[in-house]
């Protein structure tokens, strides 16, 4: 599946990818080494999970109510871009998913995995080409505290 690039800087990226009559996008924007990944597209692109990745590779993941009884269920994409960057995330990572084509076919749901994949495997690249440089952070003193007794 071809990905293409559509718009990159130092520290930002947008790849689509189209199949089966849409498109999916992946922006991803690096502060130092933190990321914010949106995986979206389809008819009304939009923010129904959120996935939290931590420097110690645990992830949290919040899924937004679509529609009465319904949650959104867009971690299978952000799952599928994981799988591929997962090893790149040196500190914290911000992913957020929300697809929707309007009548989508069964064809349609089946491109959605390999597409989001490629679109994965395109962050990678981008990635390995363009690392993140961890600036010299410097905290405040803490005060010692002294005991009352």
């Amino acid at each position: 599946m071809p990905v293409k690039v559509l718009k990159t800087t130092k520290q930002t990226v947008k790849l689509a990818i189209t199949e089966n009559g849409y498109t999916m996008y992946a922006k991803l924007e690096r502060q130092t080494t933190d990321l914010l990944i949106q995986i979206i597209g389809g008819d009304v692109p939009h923010y129904g999970v959120i996935t939290t990745v931590d420097k110690t590779g645990q992830a949290k993941t919040t899924a937004l109510p679509s529609r009465p009884g319904s949650i959104h269920r867009e971690k299978v994409l952000i799952d599928q871009v994981l799988a591929v960057i997962k090893p790149l995330i040196v500190n914290n990572a911000v992913l957020v998913s929300g697809m929707h084509v309007n009548q989508i076919t069964h064809e349609q749901i089946q491109a959605a995995l390999p597409m989001a994949h490629a679109l994965g495997e395109g962050l990678a690249q981008w990635l390995l080409a363009n690392p993140g440089s961890q600036p010299d952070i410097r905290y405040a003193k803490r005060k010692k505290e002294t005991s009352k007794r």
